[in-house]
C-alpha cells in the first residue's frame, strides 16, 4: 500500500470505527451459493437484510479478517399459486440464521423463523418475503446477543495468542498482516487496550518502512537531474513523509539541499507535527486500523464453504 492510498483509506474509515464508546464486534457476512438456496437476483435483498441485522445490533461488518460469519439458509416449506390475472406465486420459507467461527468450524448461535412471500413469479415472491424480515424481532435480537457473547469470550481468551502470532509476522516484516490480526481484537474486550497499544508500535514500524521507501525514491530521482522540474517532483514526494518517521530529519536535509540549489517559487516547507497529542494518537490508531483493514480486504476470499453448518 502506498502512503497516499493509506491516507485515503483513513478518510473513509474514520467515521465507521467508534469502538471506544460501545462494544462493537467484527463479523463478516457471507452468502455462499450452495448454502443459501436463494435465487441470484433475490440474494442482494437478503444480504442487505443481514447487513441491517448486524449494524442495528452492534456488529461491525468492516473487518475482513474476523473469523466470525453471519450467514443464512433458506428452505422452501410450501409453494402454491394464486389465480390471476396476473397469477401470483406464494412461497412459505423457513429461514435459519447462523453465527459461526469459521476457524474452529463451530456454530455459536442459531435462529429460525418462517416468512411468507407473494409475487408475480418465484423471484418476486422471494424478494417480497425477504423485505418482510424485521431485524428487531426478539428471536433475531436474542440470536445476535448470544453470538456476541461467544465472540467476546473468544477474544478474551485468545488475544494473547493473537498478539504472539502478530509478533511472529512482525519478525519477518509483515507489518500490514500483523496489524490486520491485532486490530481484529475489539477495544471492548479484555485484550483491547493491549492490542491497540501494540498496533501503534506496528503502525510506526510500517510508517518508517513506507516513508523510507519514499525517501529512497526521492533520492534516486534527485540524482537523475537537479533542475526545477525534477525538484518539484522530488519535493512532492518528500512532503508526504510523516514528521514522526525515523527518516524525517534526512528528508529535511535533502529538502534543504534542493532549496539551496534550485531557484523559484516552489514550496519546500515540510508538514508540521500535530500539536494535540491526544488527537494525534487517535488518528494514528485509525490509520493503523486502515492499514490492517486494507490488507484484510486484499486477502478476503470470494467465497467460503459453509456446508459444514448443515
Amino acid at each position: 500500500m502506498n502512503f497516499k492510498s493509506l491516507l485515503v483509506a483513513v478518510g473513509l474509515l474514520v467515521a465507521v470505527h467508534t469502538y471506544a464508546q460501545e462494544c462493537v464486534l467484527p463479523v463478516s457476512i457471507r452468502m455462499d451459493d450452495d448454502f443459501t438456496g436463494v435465487p441470484v437476483s433475490a440474494k442482494n435483498v437478503l444480504y442487505k437484510a443481514l447487513l441491517r441485522m448486524a449494524i442495528e445490533n452492534g456488529l461491525s461488518t468492516e473487518s475482513a479478517t474476523s473469523p466470525f460469519v453471519l450467514t443464512v439458509h433458506c428452505d422452501v416449506l410450501d409453494k402454491s399459486n394464486l389465480p390471476g390475472p396476473p397469477m401470483q406465486t406464494v412461497y412459505n420459507l423457513g429461514v435459519t440464521l447462523y453465527m459461526a467461527d469459521t476457524y474452529a468450524q463451530k456454530k455459536m448461535s442459531t435462529a429460525y423463523f418462517a416468512l411468507n412471500g407473494v409475487g408475480t413469479g418465484e423471484v418476486k415472491s422471494y424478494i417480497n418475503a425477504f423485505n418482510r424480515i424485521n431485524t428487531k424481532r426478539e428471536e433475531i435480537k436474542s440470536f445476535i446477543e448470544n453470538g456476541k457473547r461467544a465472540m467476546l469470550n473468544y477474544y478474551d481468551s485468545q488475544y494473547q495468542n493473537i498478539i504472539n502470532e502478530a509478533k511472529r509476522l512482525e519478525s519477518i516484516q509483515k507489518y500490514e498482516e500483523a496489524l490486520a490480526m491485532v486490530l481484529s481484537v475489539p477495544l471492548c474486550s479484555k485484550g483491547g487496550p493491549e492490542t491497540s497499544k501494540y498496533a501503534l508500535q506496528l503502525y510506526n514500524k510500517n510508517l518508517d518502512r513506507v516513508n523510507l521507501y519514499l525517501l529512497n525514491e526521492a533520492k534516486a530521482m534527485w540524482t537523475t537531474g537537479q533542475d526545477q522540474q525534477t525538484a518539484l517532483f522530488v519535493c512532492t514526494m518528500l512532503a508526504k513523509i510523516d514528521p514522526d518517521a525515523a527518516c524525517y530529519a534526512e528528508a529535511g536535509a535533502l529538502m534543504k539541499e534542493i532549496k539551496e540549489r534550485v531557484q523559484g517559487d516552489i514550496n519546500f516547507e515540510m508538514r508540521q507535527k500535530y500539536n494535540d497529542e491526544v488527537k494525534l494518537e487517535h488518528e494514528r490508531i485509525e490509520t493503523a486500523r486502515a492499514v490492517g483493514v486494507a490488507y484484510g480486504n486484499g486477502q478476503k476470499p470470494t467465497t467460503t464453504n459453509l456446508m459444514w453448518m448443515k
